[in-house]
């Protein structure tokens, strides 16, 4: 796919923010120097930053497949006190490819393992890089039946979209909470926690969901379909959730995501 585009991922900022506040509400970090937390698809880095200033002495490291995100990232990290930049670093690294052993007290990841496709695998190599003790915590989108997501789906099979596309639908394959709990507890891992939690995001209009996905579900429909087509094909996804939403002006945008907890047994 094509790069990401950190600015209009960041456009609804507020909103992908609340996932990651309510990971923090209940993560508890030691705040010490043997406190080495890694953040798996960084993005540009805001996270990343929250995470050290809440581990006062501990250090932190973020890896994104992107180099567009890291380099947003880098600037983001420029600009803060000389204390914190020595304890964070950015890495260009594609998630998949990540591999360490016993390094860190924490693993990190919001939103980025929705995007792997040998999830196991992934889980299996945060088991080995997580010190004995160290924990897992893991946010993923799971929205594919909420009416944008759909009526994507549908307008991407029909023509003349459905030949351009060559019938991809480029939909995620969505597990319930309970297949993870399974993969979690068969590579060892304890304190297993999984579940569901839905945010309600306030919108000025249905095209606003169309801005929010352009930089995320939206990606491999437009990489696929030629430039001078794009502004047709968002044109009818909106004119498709003004129907959908019943309405063009003020709605609730409804977000489902997956909460995945876990610890490597130890001390």
């Amino acid at each position: 796919m094509s790069d990401w585009d950190p600015q209009l991922y960041n456009r609804f900022r507020r909103y992908r923010a609340e996932p990651v506040e309510h990971i923090l509400s209940r993560l508890q970090l030691a705040g010490d120097e043997n406190e080495k937390i890694i953040d798996l698809g960084c993005g540009s880095g805001e996270n990343t930053l929250e995470l050290a200033r809440r581990s006062a002495r501990g250090s932190v490291r973020g890896v994104d497949g992107s180099p567009a995100m890291i380099e947003a990232a880098r600037k983001l990290l420029d600009g803060e006190p000389a204390g914190l930049k020595a304890r964070v670093s950015f890495e260009l690294l594609d998630v998949p490819e990540f591999r360490a052993d016993r390094a860190y007290t924490l693993i990190f990841s919001n939103a980025t393992f929705h995007w792997i496709p040998d999830k196991p695998a992934l889980f299996a190599a945060c088991f080995a890089a997580l010190r004995p003790g160290g924990t897992i915590v893991v946010q993923m989108p799971a929205n594919e039946t909420e009416t944008a997501k759909m009526e994507i789906g549908r307008l991407a099979r029909q023509a003349p979209w459905n030949t351009m596309l060559g019938g991809r639908e480029h939909a995620f394959h969505e597990e319930p909470p309970e297949f993870y709990a399974a993969i979690l507890a068969r590579l060892g891992y304890d304190r297993i926690d999984c579940y569901h939690l839905t945010f309600h995001h306030p919108m000025d209009r249905a095209a606003d969901v169309v801005q929010w996905y352009r930089s995320t579900g939206l990606r491999p429909f437009l990489d696929a379909l030629p430039k001078d087509r794009h502004d047709e094909f968002l044109a009818q996804l909106t004119a498709r959730l003004n129907s959908a939403y019943g309405t063009s002006g003020p709605m609730t945008f409804d977000f489902k995501r997956l909460f995945i907890w876990g610890r490597r047994p130890g001390t």
